[in-house]
């Protein structure tokens, strides 16, 4: 019996040696946030396996507060590929980009060619606990919500992508190009869908969806909070109450990254209504489509909070 099992791992061993060196011969290619994560799949494709895809942020993660864990330093280290919106955002990224080796690509696509860039919103937030005014300032990070740069961020990773597995270069511009494809046609659908409601003001819980409404002419009154790490305080809770009426908001837009308990305090005792909206679309599952899917749940969120009901 001993000498069977002996001869079986013999002849087991170079095959488990192969697939191991098989598997290590795939370039791995990292994306930090599941919007990222789509747009790479996509241009991948469902069942192409000759590069290795990793999502570093797991679903629910807030790319505002994550610490990288010395798992995720070791995988990028043996990245051929590292994309990201840019350290404006995953600030958490600085010191492990600067450690990779040189021949590591850092894709930040925010800085892709054709990316519509915006200035963050300069609205004053007036009830920090300290009593001082602040401003959030310098550039909106939240780029993949509009589908044009979604287009431009699709180029560069099969660029990309060709250029770390060159045998499959066709495969990946054919389906960027399927992909573009796909977004232009939910793009038009969704523009016909807003056009009712783009009159109607909507709040935030923080103001990450400039880049979205403004592609879509929707009308933005204010952000509950600016700061995604802390929450406002008391004077700021009734300086948002004040915001609700003077601007005659519709709806408040919670997101699940962050505690639904402010929204609720501050729609009490009045008509606004409460919605939810994901800019990094944790529910929705990963396949080719996911993100015209993040855009069309967007689209959908929006279009229930905003539209008018009939008593």
């Amino acid at each position: 019996m001993l000498r069977i099992l002996t001869v079986f791992l013999l002849l087991c061993v170079p095959v488990l040696q192969s697939c191991q060196q098989e598997t290590a011969s795939k370039p791995l290619v990292v994306s930090t946030i599941k919007p990222v994560q789509a747009l790479v799949y996509a241009v991948a494709g469902e069942n192409q396996g000759a590069i290795a895809l990793h999502q570093l942020l797991p679903d629910g993660a807030s790319p505002h507060h994550y610490a990288l864990k010395p798992s995720d330093r070791r995988l990028l280290e043996q990245a051929s590929a590292v994309f990201y919106v840019g350290e404006g955002l995953e600030n958490f990224l600085s010191k492990s980009l600067s450690n990779l080796a040189p021949d590591t690509q850092r894709v930040a696509l925010a800085q892709a060619q054709g990316i519509q860039h915006l200035h963050a919103r300069h609205q004053a937030e007036t009830a920090h606990d300290d009593g001082h005014e602040t401003h959030k300032e310098g550039e909106d990070w939240h780029v993949w919500l509009n589908p044009v740069n979604a287009i431009a961020m699709t180029h560069q990773i099969a660029q990309v992508l060709s250029e770390i597995d060159p045998p499959n270069r066709e495969i990946y511009q054919r389906n960027a190009t399927l992909l573009v494809q796909q977004i232009n046609a939910t793009d038009e659908r969704i523009k016909a869908q807003l056009a009712a409601v783009k009159t109607r003001p909507y709040l935030a819980f923080h103001d990450a969806w400039q880049h979205f409404d403004t592609h879509y002419e929707l009308k933005f009154a204010g952000a509950v909070t600016l700061d995604v790490s802390r929450l406002p305080g008391a004077r700021h809770v009734q300086d948002i109450r004040n915001l609700i009426t003077e601007r005659q908001a519709v709806c408040l837009f919670q997101e699940p990254q962050f505690p639904p308990a402010l929204v609720k305090t501050l729609a009490e005792g009045t008509d606004l209504r409460i919605g939810e909206l994901d800019p990094l679309g944790m529910k929705i599952p990963l396949n080719v489509d996911t993100y015209p899917a993040l855009l069309q749940s967007a689209a959908d969120s929006f279009t229930q909070c905003l539209s008018v009901t009939t008593p």
